[in-house]
């Protein structure tokens, strides 16, 4: 180990100064792998801050490939965050699950999170439960909310709801989680899906007026249905409409009169044979069958189109809350970025903004570029984000995220940025 290198690049590291950093952490290993490990893992830290995400997971390797050094599990945490950013969650998972063998008891739940995120992304939504599950009960994690959050959404996505509600109950509980807001909302919502409807409008109230949180489009439609789900029935003079009070007790009934001619179509009666007996039953029944169908309430008919427009309308507002729409973000990024490297107008991928905003985002962008590929996509209803790493001509790659708005049921962009996370460990 170069000690004069490693020296010169803690002194750039410090400064920010990511090049000279990676440059003097590679040239203090020298190419050994043993005993290079706190060298290789800084160098990939700073290689993380350059965007150089594909250089940044080789040099983490190497540091995870020295027997010596202590600190893999930070490593490998980072590793995984890199793989992820890279649309890679297969290879982030498998770092991830590196970084609990190696975790001790204050940042396993780091590497539990990470692998939740990763598992999710897979489409294994009940591994990524119980991954956020673990990480939420260790009683080293400072912000537990974070993860009880992610297991109310994991536990709604598998159909859950009556589990989802303790997760985000336990979510708001926390009065030190920041997003007590977002979990009260994500209770409401769980509420309206099993029939809650009274217990749903406290959570949505309580998300907008004690915590601040803006309820998005998807989360006040379920909010205002609640509300009128609670509404009781009407009352006229003291019973709900559709019930009539029982009579009185002490109240006589009122006599029944019959006249003569009454009197003697009772007379009749006796006088009928079995045949006039039964033919007159046929035609009575007919009768009341034809005045049934004639008479139908119109009630009825509104009770089942309401029903069907409510399943409806629920699986829209499903479909709405967990981001999908059309076109979806993948396709809107992927247009825009054809048409930029065409020299095609770029305006009908972007929400209304100035053409001025417009180009001046578009121009963070290389005009010239290898390939791109589209990585994670963040969902939800209102926002949400998608990363893209972008290789060079001369073969270099950097990561934008794409932030994107909601614009009918499909899906604008509003935004670009060159896109990192911060890693915990080790930076």
């Amino acid at each position: 180990m170069d000690e004069a290198r490693l020296a010169a690049g803690e002194k750039a590291y410090g400064a920010a100064e990511w090049t000279a950093a990676a440059r003097e952490f590679l040239g203090a290993a020298g190419g050994e792998i043993r005993g290079s490990g706190y060298a290789f893992h800084r160098a990939g830290n700073a290689l993380m801050k350059l965007k150089r995400i594909d250089d940044a997971c080789a040099v983490y390797e190497r540091a995870l490939a020295d027997p010596d050094y202590g600190d893999h599990a930070a490593v490998a945490r980072n590793l995984g965050t890199a793989r992820m950013s890279l649309g890679k969650p297969a290879e982030a998972a498998a770092a991830f699950k590196h970084a609990l063998e190696e975790s001790d008891d204050d940042s396993r739940y780091k590497a539990l999170q990470g692998l939740g995120g990763a598992l999710y992304e897979l489409g294994q939504v009940e591994e990524a439960a119980e991954m956020y599950r673990r990480a939420a009960i260790e009683f080293r994690n400072p912000d537990p909310g974070k993860a009880l959050n992610n297991l109310g959404l994991c536990q709604m996505a598998l159909d859950h709801p009556e589990d989802a509600v303790q997760s985000y109950q336990a979510a708001v509980d926390l009065r030190d989680y920041r997003g007590r807001g977002r979990a009260a909302a994500n209770l409401g919502m769980a509420y309206a899906a099993l029939g809650m409807h009274e217990r749903a409008v406290a959570a949505f109230e309580r998300a907008r007026t004690e915590f601040g949180h803006e309820l998005s489009p998807a989360v006040d439609a379920a909010y205002r249905a609640s509300v009128v789900a609670c509404v009781p029935a009407e009352r006229v003079d003291g019973w709900s409409t559709g019930e009539m009070p029982a009579a009185p007790e002490g109240v006589a009934k009122r006599a029944v009169f019959v006249d003569d001619e009454a009197s003697d179509d009772v007379t009749g009666f006796f006088a009928r044979t079995d045949e006039d007996m039964r033919t007159a039953d046929r035609e009575a029944r007919r009768k009341d069958r034809s005045e049934r169908r004639e008479a139908k309430p119109l009630w009825v008919t509104l009770l089942v189109w309401g029903a069907v427009v409510v399943l409806v309308a629920g699986l829209l507002i499903g479909a709405y809350v967990m981001g999908y729409g059309y076109p979806t973000q993948q396709m809107t990024v992927n247009g825009v970025l054809g048409a930029y490297s065409a020299g095609e107008d770029v305006g009908s991928y972007w929400v209304a903004v100035p053409a001025s905003d417009v180009e001046k985002a578009m121009s963070g962008l290389p005009p010239v570029w290898q390939s791109y590929s589209v990585g994670a996509v963040e969902r939800s209803a209102r926002v949400s984000t998608v990363e893209v790493t972008v290789v060079h001509e001369q073969g270099g790659e950097i990561a934008y995220r794409f932030s994107l708005a909601r614009e009918g049921v499909g899906w604008k962009i509003n935004g670009i940025t060159t896109a990192f996370n911060s890693l915990e460990g080790g930076i």
